[in-house]
């Protein structure tokens, strides 16, 4: 690791080459270890149809930040902060309101803001004209970032005195989105010079959005879950993504609208919103667990266990290996041939013992455990993981009649008419259950318990610990360098950058590390992002040849012959055989007298 003198140096000398809006915010802190928080903006004109303006910044911004070495509260993880502290989310808090749900939150950091719309007349109206109406609306607003444990909104030391940071952005309302990169990328910057991605990029990726698909969204999801009117801005949302995008699917519209059918029962509609989701989307966990719930609630077992099986390897909770265990333990009941119906039960059981395990007092992962260590013939395990099923719920007329079968099969006669009594007294359809047992020895009225609803909490911390351990298990640079270039060759430049990122916070005068971030950025047509980080090679390597002479290719597309012959010169002097070199030299000279 290098000093926190040479971090500092390499920060001060990017911020040469940069774009900058203000001295760096975050003072002397570290650009490490930060979690931050997005509120929604305050709406402080006296227009409500506006209020979804606010809410974007909250949901656009949560995705912009979400930059290697910055942990972002997403709006599932705000939403329960709320929720805990008992405040409605449309409530716009205070300075501390917003405090304590940022540590609710865990959060190191939080961004709040105001905004304000004004509407534009159209003066090409005739002055007798009954109304002039607007137009476009015009938008300005003021963010700030709060630093959490210090309780201040993020500056820096001037002329003795503490100075607050304001972030001011202004422009037509339907530059919301742009607003919303360069605000991002503000943020991004301030807190560490040697950022590995210009505002140029920011922008792309806020834009990337279509602008009237991005606003039927958020303003789908401000309305009440079960309003009609949600589900219309939905499929509109869904639809102007499509068409802008040759048919693609916009993912987080996809789950909204998912779950807006899954709370009115109809699972048919609800799961073919949610298996639109792709592996690499927001919410796909919580999508293909719903999906699979739905396909199980449809008697459709085998796309069931295609949709949450592969969920169970990437997210470990009880929830999925519960839900997984009890599919494919149904599966096998139904299952025909005895080779697969054992392969479905010894699947079934392996998750249901990694749920018990995982989670010892969950009463309804027993039950199903119990179920299929019954079905696989184990009765007296069946029986034990039982008994604390029926302890947190003494009038389980279930339990209790597979723990009598699971006794009477081991030989317990006594115990097992004792709960055959119970079962008796709490099962209303104990008789025909009974019957089938008389004749069949089978249990087949008893029936798999499912998790309807995955916890939010749970599906959370995993993703801020997965999130930690991307951040800090990352491996040395030259692995990390290694991965980029291979990336980068591979053409996949969004992937390449925060890798790049990465090794410059482990190594900020890793001269290779900037002069393929400024290949990146001359291939994907950001000029200034290039040349900023191939100066920035140079800095730390004078004779890094390749970045001269890519720099002197820049400056001969942009016309500045003389900033060309310069890089070519020096170019020359490192390697005067250089084929690359002696080439840009003969085009600099093309021309001249």
């Amino acid at each position: 690791m290098r000093t926190t003198f040479t971090r500092l140096f390499s920060g001060l000398f990017i911020s040469l080459f940069l774009t900058v809006a203000g001295p760096n915010c975050f003072g002397q802190s570290s650009p490490t270890g930060d979690v931050v928080m997005v509120l929604p903006f305050e709406n402080t004109s006296n227009r409500p149809e506006y209020n979804w303006v606010g809410e974007s910044f909250a949901d656009s911004l949560a995705d912009l930040l979400n930059k290697p070495g910055l942990l972002v509260v997403s709006s599932d993880e705000r939403e329960l902060a709320y929720q805990r502290l008992r405040l409605p989310e449309t409530v716009i808090p205070s300075r501390a309101t917003a405090i304590k749900l940022a540590r609710e939150a865990k959060a190191t950091m939080v961004v709040i803001g105001s905004y304000s719309i004004t509407p534009v007349q159209d003066e090409t109206k005739p002055d007798n004209a009954k109304e002039k109406a607007p137009t476009e609306a015009l938008v300005q607003v003021t963010a700030r970032v709060i630093k959490v444990n210090e309780g201040r909104t993020l500056g820096e030391v001037l002329d003795g005195g503490w100075a607050t940071r304001q972030f001011d952005f202004g422009g037509p309302l339907t530059t919301l989105q742009n607003i919303h990169g360069r605000l991002a990328y503000q943020i991004l910057y301030q807190r560490e010079k040697a950022f590995a991605f210009s505002q140029n990029q920011l922008v792309q990726e806020a834009t990337k959005v279509p602008q009237r698909a991005f606003e039927a969204y958020v303003k789908g999801v401000l309305l009440s879950e079960r309003d009609s009117k949600r589900a219309n801005y939905l499929k509109n949302a869904l639809r102007f993504y499509s068409d802008a995008n040759g048919g693609a699917v916009y993912p987080q519209a996809a789950f909204e609208l998912g779950r807006f059918y899954m709370i009115d029962g109809k699972w048919k509609d609800a799961t073919d919103y949610f298996i639109k989701l792709q592996k690499k989307d927001p919410h796909y966990a919580e999508a293909a667990f719903y999906a699979a719930l739905g396909y199980a609630k449809m008697g459709d077992l085998g796309h069931a266990l295609a949709a949450i099986v592969p969920l169970s390897s990437d997210v470990p909770l009880i929830g999925i290996y519960n839900n997984a265990g009890a599919i494919a333990v149904q599966a096998s009941r139904e299952e025909k041939k005895e080779d697969e119906r054992a392969r479905l039960l010894a699947q079934g059981t392996s998750f249901l013992t990694r749920a018990a395990e995982s989670s010892p007092d969950d009463p309804l992962v027993h039950f199903n455990y119990a179920l299929a260590l019954f079905l696989g013939g184990k009765y007296a395990d069946a029986a034990d993981q039982l008994k604390p099923v029926i302890t947190a719920d003494p009038r389980d007329g279930q339990a209790y009649f597979l723990y009598a079968k699971s006794l009477e099969k081991t030989g317990k006669t006594e115990t097992a008419n004792a709960a055959d009594d119970q079962a008796r007294r709490y099962l209303q359809t104990y008789a025909k259950w009974q019957t089938e047992w008389q004749k069949s020895q089978t249990v087949n009225g008893v029936s798999l318990r499912m998790r309807d609803v995955l916890n939010r909490d749970d599906v959370s911390d995993l993703m801020r610990k997965n999130a930690i351990a991307a951040n800090t298990n990352t491996g040395g640079a030259e692995d990390l360098l290694a991965k980029a270039r291979d990336l980068y060759q591979e053409g996949r430049d969004d992937e390449a950058l925060p890798e790049l990122h990465r090794v410059v916070m482990l190594e900020p005068t890793n001269a290779e590390a900037y002069l393929l971030s400024g290949r990146i950025n001359q291939r994907r047509g950001d000029q200034e992002a290039a040349i900023a980080a191939l100066k920035t090679a140079i800095f730390w390597d004078p004779k890094l040849i390749d970045a001269h002479i890519l720099l002197g290719r820049i400056f001969l597309e942009r016309g500045d012959r003389g900033e060309a012959t310069k890089y070519a010169s020096s170019a020359m002097t490192i390697d005067s055989n250089n084929q690359e070199a002696i080439a840009l030299q003969r085009q600099v000279t093309m021309g001249k007298n």
